[in-house]
């Protein structure tokens, strides 16, 4: 399938997912080296974002979402960033997986799995998010809510 991205005149432009996946006060990111990111990807041409966010959950944790664990959908945001020197604009979808305590995925820590097998999957306690650097940056601020937002975030800080 072809990923919902293209290069224009002014840029980079992106239709993305990503997933808040929580269990205890911890989440789980993706990780190689300082660097920390949410679990997600480029929504597929003919996809709607639900569908993309349980394809990507599939590919990079090796794992089905069940009827006992809860996905909803967290954020809509638009976000303005530069990615080396290109200026991006991306629509990002960001749902909220909170997991059941019999989960499997729960009792892994620093494993690798799926199609991005170079980064470590790894959980990092809420108070701890703000030490790291975790993007989409404004993720530690907004943790907390549990209900629906819309941002726009420009260089990395919310507008509005």
């Amino acid at each position: 399938m072809k990923d919902l991205t293209f290069d224009g005149d002014y840029g980079k432009f992106n239709i993305r997912v990503a997933v808040l996946v929580e269990h205890k006060d911890k989440l789980l990111t993706q990780n190689a080296g300082d660097n920390y990111w949410l679990i997600g990807g480029r929504i597929h041409f003919g996809e709607d974002s639900k569908q993309a966010i349980l394809r990507e959950i599939s590919e990079e944790l090796c794992y089905t979402v069940s009827d006992k664990d809860s996905l909803k959908i967290n954020f809509i945001c638009e976000n303005f960033f530069m990615w080396d020197q290109t200026p991006c604009h991306e629509i990002l979808f960001i749902y909220r997986l909170i997991l059941s305590d019999d989960s499997e995925l729960i009792k892994k820590d620093c494993f690798k799995c799926g199609d991005n097998s170079k980064f470590i999957e790894k959980w990092v306690d809420f108070d701890k998010l703000k030490n790291t650097s975790l993007v989409p940056k404004f993720i530690p601020e907004y943790i907390k809510h549990r209900e629906f937002r819309y941002c726009v975030i420009r260089d990395a800080k919310p507008v509005g």
